[in-house]
């Protein structure tokens, strides 16, 4: 299972929302440890702890927003570049 994140949020109290296009619906990632990766190199692995709605989910139909309690090591730049994924088993 890979998604591609496409942005990432830092919330109050240390959470961090990274929305991402491609999620399958038949993947229950909440729990789940997903790689961050690029170009085939893993920066850190990740634990999801949920799942959030997103504003504007009409335009925004072919994303998820996740939430993880984790420091994510990843810029705003490169959660908009589109050149990383989550990737889970």
């Amino acid at each position: 299972m890979k998604m591609n994140v496409q942005e990432k949020f830092e919330l109050p109290g240390g959470v961090t929302i990274l929305a991402c296009a491609g999620y399958e619906k038949d993947f229950d990632v909440i729990g789940k440890k997903l790689n961050l990766i690029c170009d085939g190199e893993v920066r850190q692995t990740l634990t999801i702890s949920g799942e959030k709605k997103m504003t504007n989910q009409k335009a925004n139909f072919e994303q998820k927003a996740f939430e993880t309690h984790d420091k994510v090591l990843l810029s705003q730049e490169e959660a908009q570049s589109g050149k990383w994924q989550l990737v889970g088993d």
